[in-house]
C-alpha cells in the first residue's frame, strides 16, 4: 500500500469533514504540506512525485506553470525560464523578469507553489479552503502580508500566519508530551531553543513550555541566510577550480551554470554523510574532476554559521538567559543537517542538539495542529492550547528629536514585546496653529525613520485654532496577538482622535492567478482582445512609461518613497550597465592567459549584475507608475498612456 493511499485511508477511517485542518511549510527552497488524523497525529501529504517535500521552484514551459522537481530537473535546459528561492524576495520591490518575457512579483510565484501542493493534497483529503501557513519569526509586516497575499491567490482562506520556530515547538510538545492542560498548578516549565536553518532564512527563537502554553520569550533572525548561501559558496569553489585548470568560467553559460547549482547541492548533502565528494563538471568540452571535502566545506562557509552563532548568542542575551536555562537544542530546517552545525551549538550549549524531530517536516506538522485548534476539529483529540508570541521587530512613530531638530524614529513597543499588546507615548506639537497631526507608522530598529519600513499613517485634522506649540498628542499602539496593529493618536487638548488598523488585505492587482498564468503563458506581442494576458503585459508597459516621467518629478509625499527606490534602482541598473560596457571594453587588450581568466569571471559577473538591476528597476518603474495613476498623478505628455490604462484597466474588469 502506498503512502498517499495510507493517509486516504486514515481520514477516512477518522471521518473527517470535506475540509480538513491543514498546515503549510513554504519555504525558500523546499515547502511541505500536513494534516491531522483521528488520534491528533500531524502527517506530510504526498506530492504528485510521492514525496513529501516540494521543491520551491517553477518552470514557465509553452503551456503551463510546471511546479516541483521536475522544474528543477529541466532548469539545466530551460534556465531562462526557471525561477527559485523567490521567497527571499517577498514584501520588497524585486520581480522576476525574463520568465517567458514577463515580470512576475514573489507574491504570485509563491502563490504557484501554494496551489500545486493544495492540489497534490486534495487527491489524499480532498478539497482544501483553509490553511495556516508558517513564515519565519524574523519576517516584517510586509513579507507577512506577501504571504497572506500568495495563499488568498492559490485559492486558500489563510486561518493564521505563525512563525516556523513556533510551529516547530508545538509539534515538538505534542510529540513528547509536554502539555498538562488538566494540572491543577504550573508544571516546570520546559525551555527551547529552536534552531531554524532552512533553505533561505534563519532564525533563532527561545520559547517555555508549562502545561497548555507556549510562551515565545524572544526571537531574532536573518531574513538573507539559509542553504543557498551554502551552496553559493559551493558553486564558487567549483568554478574557481574549472578556471584554473580550463581558463573558463562555466558560470557564463546559463544551462551549465544552473547543472553547477544542482551539483553543489548534491554535494552538500553527500558531505553530510561522508567526508569528501567529487563532482565532475563539463563545459564546452572540456571537463573537470574537483574533490570537495567536508573541512574544505567548513573553511568555506566558516562566516556564514559565525552569522548564526552571534544571532544565537544575541537571542540569549535578549531573553536574559544563560545555556544552563535551556533545557533543549532543537534543530529545525534542512540546513540544520549539516554536522558543522551540531558542532557549533554543542560547542555553545553544552549539550547535544535534539534532532527528534524531522527537520523538513516539523514546521508544517505544527501549523498543521495549530490549524485543527483554530477549527476546534471534531474529529481529532487535540488539546487546545495557548500560543504567545513576541514582536520580531519595534515599532514606533516617526517624530522630531528636540536637540537634533532631525527626524527620529520613536520606539514605542520594542521587539521581542509578548503579544497581544497596548503601549503608548506622548508627543508634542511642532508649531503654532498646527491644522493636522500625522501620525506615521514605522517598523524596524534604526532610529532613522529612512531605514525603517513604513506601515501606515492617521491623521488628527482640523484642529482647534491658535493651538500653541508643544501642545499634547498621546499616541497608543494596540498589537493583537494576530499581527494586526492598530494606532490611536488623541490630542489632549480638545480630546479629537485618529484611529487606523494596519491591516493586511490582499492587493487588488494580485486577485486572480489564473489570469497571471494566461500572461506568463502567451506569446502574442500585441494586444488581443479580451484576452487578460495581453491586456497585463500592455498595462505594464504603460506603467513603465508613466514611472519613467515621473522618476524626476516632484511628488506628494505618499508616492516619495516609491520615487525613491525607483531612483535608486535606475542608479544600480546604470551602474552594472557601466562594469559591463568596460569589461566589454577590455577584451581587445586581453594578452595573457592570467588576464583571460580574470576577464571570463568579471563578464560573468557584470551579466548576472546586469540582469538583476534591470529587472528591480523596471519593476521599480512600474510600481511607481501604477500608483501614480492610482493617486491622479499625470506626469508630462502622459495623457494619451492614462487614457489607454483606464481603457485596458475597464476592459480588465470586464
Amino acid at each position: 500500500m502506498t503512502t498517499q493511499q495510507t493517509n486516504t485511508q486514515r481520514n477516512s477511517q477518522s471521518g473527517q469533514d470535506v475540509h480538513p485542518p491543514i498546515g503549510i511549510d513554504l519555504g525558500t527552497t523546499y515547502s511541505a504540506i500536513a494534516s491531522i488524523d483521528k488520534t491528533g497525529t500531524p502527517y506530510c501529504l504526498e506530492n504528485q512525485d510521492g514525496e513529501f517535500i516540494t521543491p520551491t521552484a517553477l518552470l514557465m514551459d509553452e503551456h503551463d506553470v510546471i511546479v516541483g522537481r521536475e522544474a528543477v530537473n529541466a532548469s539545466t535546459m530551460e534556465p531562462h525560464d526557471f525561477a527559485d528561492c523567490f521567497k527571499r524576495d517577498m514584501g520588497g520591490p524585486v520581480y522576476r523578469s525574463g520568465l517567458r518575457g514577463v515580470d512576475v512579483p514573489p507574491q504570485v510565484l509563491n502563490a504557484f507553489v501554494l496551489e500545486q501542493l493544495k492540489q497534490d493534497a486534495e487527491v489524499a483529503v480532498g478539497d482544501i479552503k483553509k490553511a495556516v501557513i508558517t513564515v519565519p519569526a524574523f519576517y516584517d509586516e510586509g513579507r507577512r502580508k506577501a504571504t497572506q497575499d500568495a495563499g488568498a491567490l492559490a485559492g486558500l482562506e489563510v486561518l493564521d500566519i505563525i512563525n516556523e520556530p513556533t510551529a516547530a515547538a508545538l509539534a515538538y510538545g505534542y510529540q513528547q508530551g509536554l502539555l498538562d492542560p488538566t494540572a491543577q498548578s504550573p508544571n516546570k516549565p520546559t525551555r527551547l531553543l529552536v534552531y531554524d536553518l532552512g533553505g533561505g532564512t534563519f532564525d533563532v527563537t527561545i520559547l517555555e513550555i508549562t502545561n497548555n502554553t507556549y510562551r515565545a520569550i524572544a526571537t531574532d533572525g536573518d531574513v538573507q541566510l539559509g542553504g543557498k548561501d551554502f551552496d553559493e559558496r559551493i558553486v564558487a569553489f567549483l568554478a574557481k577550480s574549472f578556471i584554473e585548470e580550463h581558463g573558463v568560467d562555466v558560470r557564463a553559460d546559463p544551462q551549465e551554470a544552473a547543472q553547477l547549482w544542482i551539483e553543489a547541492e548534491k554535494a552538500k548533502h553527500t558531505l553530510s554523510q561522508r567526508l569528501k565528494t567529487t563532482v565532475i563538471i563539463g563545459h564546452m568540452g572540456l571537463r573537470s574532476r574537483i574533490e570537495l571535502t567536508r573541512d574544505k566545506l567548513e573553511d568555506l562557509t566558516r562566516d556564514l554559521l559565525a552569522r548564526s552563532e552571534t544571532t544565537t548568542e544575541l537571542v540569549l542575551q535578549n531573553a536574559g538567559l544563560q545555556w544552563n536555562d535551556i533545557d533543549r537544542v532543537l534543530l529545525v530546517g534542512g540546513s540544520s543537517r549539516m554536522p558543522a552545525v551540531s558542532a557549533v551549538l554543542e560547542k555553545l550549549s553544552g549539550q547535544s542538539p535534539d534532532r527528534s524531530l524531522s527537520p523538513d517536516q516539523a514546521v508544517a506538522h505544527g501549523a498543521a495542529i495549530h490549524a485543527a485548534m483554530l477549527l476546534k476539529h471534531q474529529h481529532s483529540n487535540l488539546r487546545n492550547c495557548e500560543l504567545i508570541n513576541v514582536n520580531s521587530h519595534s515599532l514606533g512613530v516617526r517624530g522630531v528629536d528636540r536637540a537634533t531638530k532631525r527626524h527620529a524614529n520613536a520606539i514605542i513597543i520594542p521587539k521581542n514585546t509578548p503579544l497581544p499588546c497596548r503601549k503608548g507615548k506622548l508627543f508634542s506639537t511642532s508649531i503654532d496653529n498646527q491644522s493636522s497631526v500625522r501620525i506615521v507608522v514605522l517598523e524596524g530598529e534604526s532610529m532613522q525613520p529612512a531605514n525603517c519600513i513604513e506601515l501606515g499613517a492617521c491623521v488628527i485634522r482640523d484642529l482647534p485654532p491658535n493651538l500653541p506649540a508643544g501642545s499634547k498628542v498621546e499616541v497608543f499602539y494596540e498589537y493583537a496577538a494576530d499581527g494586526r496593529l492598530s494606532v490611536h493618536a488623541r490630542l489632549q487638548a480638545s480630546r479629537q482622535t485618529a484611529v487606523v488598523e494596519i491591516e493586511r488585505p490582499q492587493s487588488a492587482e494580485l486577485e486572480d492567478l489564473s489570469i497571471w498564468k494566461r500572461r506568463i503563458l502567451t506569446t502574442a506581442e500585441n494586444v488581443v482582445q479580451g484576452d487578460p494576458g495581453s491586456i497585463l503585459k500592455r498595462l505594464d508597459e504603460l506603467y513603465l512609461m508613466t514611472g519613467n516621467a515621473a522618476v524626476a518629478m516632484a511628488l506628494p509625499d505618499s508616492l516619495q518613497r516609491p520615487q525613491l527606490v525607483t531612483q535608486q534602482a535606475m542608479a544600480a541598473y546604470r551602474a552594472a550597465k557601466d562594469m559591463m560596457s568596460k569589461a566589454e571594453l577590455a577584451k581587445p587588450n586581453v594578452k595573457s592567459h592570467h588576464d583571460l581568466v580574470q576577464l571570463s569571471s568579471k563578464l560573468a559577473v557584470a551579466k548576472s549584475q546586469l540582469s538583476r538591476t534591470e529587472s528591480q528597476a523596471r519593476f521599480s518603474c512600474i510600481v511607481l507608475g501604477r500608483q501614480c495613476f492610482k493617486e491622479n498623478i499625470r506626469p508630462k505628455n502622459t495623457e494619451n498612456i492614462s487614457l489607454e490604462i483606464a481603457q485596458l484597466r475597464q476592459a480588465l474588469a470586464e
